[in-house]
């Protein structure tokens, strides 16, 4: 059976993939310094109640980072105990990405400029919104996924439902900010 290798240059687009010693020196910084900064969001004045507090979102988005940085020591040491350290072929990269992405980006502003509805439920009491904000940053970010990321529809779609669903939701309901279209 053959061997599978790989080539680990840099984080450039064309320079492959980085060592796993290196997604390892990266992940204990990012988790360092995503654990110094849930700490000091914590330790921010809460004029209020916790939907108030200053440092919520950065402690959140912190703690994000710090399970992606988590998931990278994981990785990075699978891929170490493996004896993933030769060379292999270069990744291909689809050429025309940047025009491509801001053609996408761009069409997907103007949908937001002419596309508005609403549909709203009461659910145990509360009044769940979902808009065209909501549908429409659904539909791009599972495109660009599917055009960037992987091919198969379905993992991405999940994940742009799964993310745009709950930062909708902590905007318009833990913030009490109005979102784009209602």
């Amino acid at each position: 059976m053959a061997e599978e290798k790989h080539s680990f240059a840099g984080e450039d687009e064309n320079a492959g993939f980085a060592s796993p010693r290196q997604d390892l020196l990266a992940s204990a910084v990012l988790i360092l310094l995503s654990i110094w900064i849930m700490v000091e969001s914590v330790r921010l004045e809460t004029p209020g109640n916790l939907s108030t507090a200053p440092g919520l979102l950065p402690f959140l988005t912190a703690a994000t980072m710090c399970l992606m940085a988590l998931g990278l020591a994981w990785l990075a040491i699978r891929r170490q105990r493996a004896g993933d350290t030769a060379e292999s072929t270069q990744e291909e990269t689809m050429p025309g990405r940047v025009p491509l992405l801001m053609a996408l980006v761009g069409a997907y502003i103007l949908s937001l400029q002419f596309v508005s509805f609403d549909y709203s439920a009461t659910v145990a009491g509360y009044r769940l919104s979902y808009g065209s904000f909501e549908v429409l940053t659904i539909v791009a970010v599972t495109v660009i996924l599917t055009i960037f990321w992987q091919p198969r529809l379905w993992p991405c779609l999940a994940v742009s439902t799964v993310w745009v669903t709950a930062l909708a939701a902590v905007f318009r309901y833990v913030f009490v900010v109005p979102l784009p279209g209602l």
